[in-house]
């Protein structure tokens, strides 16, 4: 009997060995954006995604789980090229901002539509409007409503090298 147990604890993890060679890990892509305002500010970011599971086009919106973007981050920059906030939108695939919105094509890797990005409460800085018509760099005061600090539809995107495949082969 104890060698039936052993056979079949044998036999069940060569099936289990052989599974997880055949199961393919995430393979996350990353995007650097930045945008330039007519001003001299600047915005400079970057998100990622699981590239074999994502779709065609997808959107992001509010708090919460987001839907594919696994991460994005987003730094501010003053005329002389000084930080004035960094926030990071998503991280770990949940969103922090209540009103984020993010829209991107993967085919022809560009963010499109509205966005908002950044933050959203008193004493924060967000980048919001419609990406190639007109996008804002707003500051968020203790009170009163949001002003525009700059603006310009400059925004861009580049892909940065994957990330490296992390899963190695059971022997």
């Amino acid at each position: 009997m104890n060698r039936f147990f052993s056979i079949l604890t044998l036999t069940i993890a060569i099936a289990f060995n052989i599974a997880l060679i055949g199961i393919t890990p995430a393979q996350a892509v990353t995007f650097d954006f930045g945008w330039n305002g007519n001003g001299g500010y600047s915005a400079k970011g970057s998100f990622s995604y699981d590239e074999k599971t994502a779709p065609a086009i997808f959107a992001e919106d509010g708090l919460g789980a987001t839907n594919v973007l696994q991460s994005l981050n987003i730094s501010f920059f003053d005329p002389q090229n000084n930080s004035i906030a960094t926030y990071n939108n998503v991280l770990d695939g949940i969103s922090t901002g209540q009103y984020f919105k993010f829209n991107f094509n993967t085919a022809t890797q560009e963010i499109f539509g509205f966005i908002d990005l950044g933050g959203g409460v008193a004493g924060e800085t967000y980048l919001s409007g419609t990406v190639n018509n007109n996008l804002s760099l707003y500051q968020v005061p203790q009170s009163g409503s949001d002003f525009v600090v700059d603006s310009s539809s400059d925004l861009s995107t580049a892909k940065t090298v994957p990330e490296p495949n992390s899963q190695r082969a059971v022997s």
